[in-house]
């Protein structure tokens, strides 16, 4: 059952993962300005808010919230390696953002009718005492989106390492796939930057 769980797990995260992949490729474009950013996102809204494909998303949120704290009281967490805390702590950020993230877009869409662009987001992160708290709360979800990526790669990897026919291999391996994960994480620091930088106004005046 664990085996399966954590299997469903893997393909639910696959699935927000493209997902992400296209969000934040679109907030990369505010380096271009509120209106490329939001000329991309008309555009990309055509796949992710198809009411099946939307569906599906909301499905995977939730799932994926459920199963990854499930997993974690299942594992255990105090005597599980560095990598598997890092996976932890940042799925169970990323678990407090989605739940927050997904109820506040979903409630200023069919609630307020209000447009969630560039500018809801925005806004909140160049207002004060506002961005106080919204700065940390964007820029730790998206650190925790490539930490998450890098540990749960690393730890795949590490698994494909039980079976390797060649042990005398195995450490050379293992510093490669460290290498991967680190990389990962250091692009993520640097596109986390990025879009900080052109949503918090750095770049531009931001006009709400």
């Amino acid at each position: 059952m664990g085996a399966t769980l954590k299997k469903y797990h893997r393909l639910s995260g696959l699935v927000i993962a493209a997902f992400m992949l296209l969000h934040i490729t679109n907030h990369l474009f505010a380096l271009g300005g509120p209106s490329l950013h939001i000329t991309v996102m008309n555009f990309l809204r055509h796949i992710y808010l198809f009411p099946p494909v939307e569906i599906v998303l909301l499905t995977c949120v939730m799932f994926q919230i459920i199963s990854g704290v499930t997993l974690v009281f299942r594992k255990g967490f105090s005597h599980q390696p560095f990598y598997i805390k890092l996976q932890v702590m940042s799925g169970l950020y990323l678990s407090f953002f989605m739940i927050i993230h997904v109820w506040a877009v979903l409630t200023a869409r069919y609630h307020w009718n209000m447009e969630t662009d560039f500018y809801f987001a925005a806004g909140v992160v160049n207002r004060f005492p506002e961005k106080l708290f919204f700065i940390p709360y964007y820029t730790l979800s998206i650190i925790s989106t490539f930490v998450h990526i890098a540990s749960a790669h690393y730890a795949k990897r590490v698994e494909q390492l039980k079976v390797f026919p060649y042990p005398m291999y195995e450490e050379i391996f293992r510093s490669k796939y460290r290498r991967e994960a680190i990389n990962i994480c250091i692009a993520g620091f640097i596109i986390t930057f990025l879009i900080m930088i052109a949503f918090s106004g750095v770049l531009y005046d931001i006009k709400s």
